[in-house]
């Protein structure tokens, strides 16, 4: 049976911290794949689009794949961010993810801060049926200090993989 690995995220923009949960959960699933799925609208995070420094869609889409590039066991999925609008669920891309891997295993991958939200999930009774929550605790990086940073025209390289920073112009 393969083990699959679902990493959800806003990812505006990925970082060190997101790469090496991602390498964690890999060694400590023993997952054969983990799908790196960018968000189109968080419904958690619905004002977070309006953010200053926000990247595009396209942009954190360009990142996820660089980052996926690491990694033979590392895919970028678009399910989620090639939604037309509105929010993205996680059920329908356990869902999808289902439809794409028969008789997978499922693990998703969450930030433990997540944790205390998660009856909050839409349809979270049929998530825990379909998948196992894995969370994992938060790092120091993160992707508001990095869109912060630049604005403000800082260098990020040591907070985001060095082809996340090459993509972003060396900032």
């Amino acid at each position: 049976m393969q083990r699959i690995g679902i990493f959800g995220g806003s990812f505006n923009p990925v970082h060190s911290g997101h790469l090496g949960i991602a390498r964690r959960a890999v060694e400590e699933l023993s997952l054969d794949r983990l799908l790196f799925v960018p968000a189109k609208v968080n419904p958690f995070k619905v004002a977070d689009g309006a953010v200053a420094g926000g990247l595009s869609d396209a942009r954190r889409w360009e990142l996820v794949r660089l980052v996926a590039g690491l990694d033979p066991r590392f895919e970028a999925w678009d399910f989620e961010i090639r939604q037309s609008s509105g929010p993205t669920y996680a059920i329908d891309t356990v869902r999808a993810a289902e439809a794409r891997f028969p008789g997978a295993a499922f693990y998703y991958i969450i930030g433990e801060d997540n944790v205390a939200d998660l009856p909050k999930w839409k349809d979270v009774e049929l998530l825990h049926q379909k998948c196992t929550f894995v969370p994992y605790p938060r790092t120091r990086e993160s992707s508001t200090e990095i869109r912060r940073r630049l604005l403000a025209g800082e260098p990020v390289d040591d907070l985001v993989p060095p082809c996340v920073a090459a993509a972003l112009g060396g900032a």
